[in-house]
């Protein structure tokens, strides 16, 4: 008699064949150089001007919360199952073939959109930069070197991001110091601010709990790309280093976030802060540095990058992962000799394109809707996470696993799953009761409905059924 197949190895017969290459701070770098970025430097404008500064670190101090939560969730599944396209193959086994279909295609969509964002963003601060030239230019020659970049393998293209990424985190670093500085009136030639800010123009929070609710989706923006560590999870050259890296991730990003919105509110008075422009300049505009918007500039560019460089390699990987579990084109599963799926690189870059279009349409109105659709999809793929790993955890025992072979365990089962469940749908229902916000839910929701009765439809009529065993 057969020996019975357990979920993970399930799991991870379906989910190999790309090449553990990467070095563990290279896998680190990729996942923060694929959050941080425009949601930090430019929407972050618009949560301070809505919430105040005590509601804006608020803000992102619960949208840090609840990553935490879901990253906790996806960490333990991806150290006992390490493979690419993660969170589409956890909800094929421990939900149903139809849900694994619906997030496959939701991750990637949400992915192709973050490109088109980070590309259009790069090309508006490229416009600003040098003037006389168009924009769509800077559209097809971003686009065309973020292709370019990953048709290397994982190891060079992990290598590439790390230093780039290593110059953003600097940078980062450097502005904290000289926004400190600037606070205690060590820099600057104005007196020193302190928290003056904090407590004048209405106090910490001007809005309210409204204000906070407001800038939900915009806040939380700014950790979209989490989860994409589960992209690297199956070319990380020594897979028991996993529940490092998605540590070091989350502590470098939570850390760099919230502090960094800290500084700014405390520099900057909220009623000066918009979506027009990156409060960072302001603050160095307002202390007199000259070359400032320059400076910055430079920064958000290359957050921009970096972010959309790591959207193009995520989104690779997601639609080569579809294309293994037969959810998409077979074609998109070849790869090349260096193990680069470079038929779904070029379909994800196709998308990436479209922002030539956006550009025509309305530049700030077409990035603010995508922030709103990609929040509106992040709520409902960080969930359905959730979920996975409460089944997870409970088949895993039920198959004779034992909890000490778990190389990361969340902290406290089911408390955490079910907390992040609660959390998410809290999220929805605040996002709602606001009018910008409920944009991007009332697009997306539908969409996606749709795409799982598509994906319900054709699961049934191929017969394909979850590999679920009684619990």
């Amino acid at each position: 008699m057969n020996e019975k197949t357990t979920s993970i190895q399930r799991v991870m017969e379906t989910g190999t064949g790309l090449k553990r290459t990467m070095k563990t701070k290279a896998a680190v770098m990729v996942g923060v150089a694929g959050t941080i970025g425009t949601g930090l430097f430019l929407s972050s404008g618009d949560v301070i001007s809505s919430a105040g500064p005590g509601g804006a670190v608020v803000a992102y101090i619960i949208g840090g919360i609840m990553i935490y939560l879901m990253t906790s969730c996806l960490g333990e599944m991806l150290s006992a199952m390490p493979v690419s396209g993660g969170m589409q193959a956890f909800s094929t086994e421990f939900i149903n073939p139809a849900m694994g279909f619906t997030i496959g295609w939701v991750n990637w969509i949400s992915a192709a959109a973050t490109i088109t964002a980070q590309i259009v963003a790069s090309a508006i601060i490229m416009k600003d930069i040098l003037p006389q030239t168009p924009t769509w230019l800077w559209i097809v020659i971003f686009s065309a070197v973020l292709f370019g970049v990953n048709l290397f393998n994982a190891k060079s293209f992990g290598n590439i991001s790390f230093w780039v990424s290593s110059l953003k985190v600097i940078l980062v670093v450097a502005f904290i110091i000289a926004g400190v500085a600037l606070m205690t009136g060590a820099a600057g030639s104005g007196p020193a601010v302190g928290l003056s800010n904090y407590t004048a123009h209405g106090g910490a929070f001007p809005m309210g709990f409204a204000g906070i609710g407001a800038v939900a989706l915009t806040s939380f923006y700014a950790y979209a790309g989490t989860e994409c560590v589960a992209s690297t999870a199956g070319e990380v050259e020594n897979e028991k280093s996993v529940p490092r890296v998605i540590n070091l991730t989350l502590l470098i990003l939570i850390g760099a976030t919230v502090i960094s919105i800290a500084v700014v509110a405390a520099l900057l008075p909220w009623q000066e802060a918009s979506v027009l422009g990156s409060p960072f300049v302001y603050v160095l505009r307002n202390a007199g540095l000259h070359g400032a918007a320059l400076i910055v500039n430079i920064i958000v560019l290359s957050s921009a990058l970096t972010s959309g460089n790591y959207f193009v390699y995520a989104c690779s990987r997601y639609l080569w992962s579809m294309a293994k579990f037969n959810q998409a084109p077979k074609a998109c599963a070849k790869i090349t000799k260096s193990g680069v799926p470079y038929i779904a690189l070029a379909v994800s870059m196709i998308f990436a394109l479209l922002g030539i279009v956006a550009e025509y349409v309305a530049e700030d109105t077409v990035y603010l809707f995508i922030v709103y659709f990609i929040g509106g999809t992040n709520i409902f793929m960080y969930t359905v996470i959730c979920i996975c790993q409460y089944r997870f955890r409970k088949r895993f025992i039920a198959e004779g696993g034992k909890l000490e072979n778990l190389k990361y365990k969340v902290l406290s089962y089911p408390l955490v799953p079910i907390l992040g469940i609660i959390a998410f749908v809290a999220m929805l229902v605040v996002t709602l009761m606001d009018p910008g916000e409920r944009t991007g839910i009332l697009v997306c929701a539908p969409c996606y409905l749709a795409i799982y009765i598509i994906s319900s439809i054709y699961t049934k009529k191929k017969g394909v059924k979850a590999a679920n065993i009684d619990i």
